[in-house]
């Protein structure tokens, strides 16, 4: 299901495959992705080349590019692959045979479920951001966000928004909770009625994913965006910082800014204008309040974070969306992540980190 910016990317008959520098093929691309993709074009030094190349696709329900320099072959596919995988081995609720289904079809069994060391691993740091965020980020909050249906309405895959009933509401916050999560000897066990939702960090968790892969080869420097969460990897041949750019909430085809990165960062940003829709003037976000069960309203509009985990700065994104601006910047000190945020009034906020890579549009 694509968001509402990428919605806007269009992709021309013959043109969807992997694509070197010289291609000629032309797309409209998405705001959000372009930006992320800024001043990229470049030629290595001492008089020799990287070869570039580059893909557009979608997976995970959202758009996929990559930027990749290196004298090997073409790997763009197979970045793709590690993508897809994730999905459909470990993390979608909605496939039968994925761990993260496993784990839900076996809730109130009282026997653990046992998984990949890896994943296991990223939901220890969840659980972790679970505690520290007093539950502002809960990966347990599966059966509120299933109410809800949010992407289908925003994806117009279901005709007529319905907002869910108080009663239902609550009725589905009591099969939520991330302290009746068990965790132990690799396995994790949820009490009766409880699902896992890992959609809030798999684009992050991917961006971990592929940064190992990364490192298995003989990759220059690569900068990959998976939705809203960006991989900056390596280097550019001239040395120059990636420009990674951040979405104006008020108006999202142009931006606020942009981060100039260099070396292994993820970036992820959370906000209301991704996935929403209008019911009777009010828009309905996606980013749940676990404590409400209703869309997140703590004055913030977007949180970028900026860290050198995926999953970590998906899951700080989203809590401190929840939490609001005081709480948040504590919560994402705590990590030593920086971020920003943007309110309701269009005000700027940010991390002292963060000030020092950012600059503001039209700030030279």
């Amino acid at each position: 299901m694509k968001t509402g910016a990428e919605k806007s990317l269009q992709i021309r008959n013959g043109c969807k495959e992997k694509r070197s520098m010289a291609s000629g093929c032309l797309r409209k691309v998405a705001p959000a992705v372009f930006a992320c993709f800024m001043g990229i074009l470049f030629a290595a030094g001492c008089g020799a080349r990287v070869p570039r190349y580059e893909a557009l696709d979608t997976a995970m329900g959202t758009v996929i590019r990559q930027s990749i320099y290196t004298r090997e072959e073409d790997i763009t596919a197979e970045v793709e692959y590690i993508i897809e995988t994730l999905e459909k081995s470990e993390l979608s609720w909605r496939l039968p045979d994925t761990e993260a289904a496993k784990i839900n079809a076996a809730a109130g069994r009282g026997e653990p479920v046992m998984v990949s060391d890896k994943l296991y691993e990223d939901l220890i740091t969840l659980l972790e951001v679970s505690q520290k965020s007093g539950g502002a980020f809960d990966f347990t909050v599966g059966p509120v966000v299933q109410l809800w249906n949010i992407d289908e309405w925003a994806a117009g895959e279901q005709a007529d928004a319905v907002i869910p009933d108080k009663e239902k509401i609550a009725q589905a916050l009591q099969n939520t909770g991330y302290e009746k999560v068990v965790m132990e000897n690799g396995g994790i066990s949820l009490s009766e009625g409880m699902s896992l939702d890992l959609g809030a960090v798999g684009k992050g968790l991917a961006c971990d994913r592929i940064a190992v892969f990364l490192e298995e080869k003989e990759v220059y420097g690569a900068v990959i965006s998976v939705g809203g969460s960006i991989l900056t990897y390596g280097k550019k041949p001239d040395n120059t910082p990636w420009q990674v750019g951040i979405i104006n909430p008020e108006d999202t085809s142009s931006m606020i800014g942009t981060l100039s990165l260099k070396g292994q960062w993820c970036v992820s940003t959370s906000g209301d204008y991704e996935r929403y829709v209008m019911v009777d003037g009010v828009r309905y976000h996606h980013i749940l309040d676990p404590a409400t069960g209703y869309p997140a309203d703590s004055g913030i509009r977007s949180v970028t974070v900026l860290c050198q985990s995926g999953v970590l700065s998906d899951a700080l994104s989203t809590a401190c969306f929840v939490l609001g601006k005081e709480e948040g910047m504590e919560l994402v000190k705590s990590y030593g992540a920086e971020a920003l945020f943007v309110d309701k009034e269009g005000t700027i906020s940010m991390t002292d980190g963060m000030r020092d890579i950012f600059r503001e549009t039209g700030e030279y």
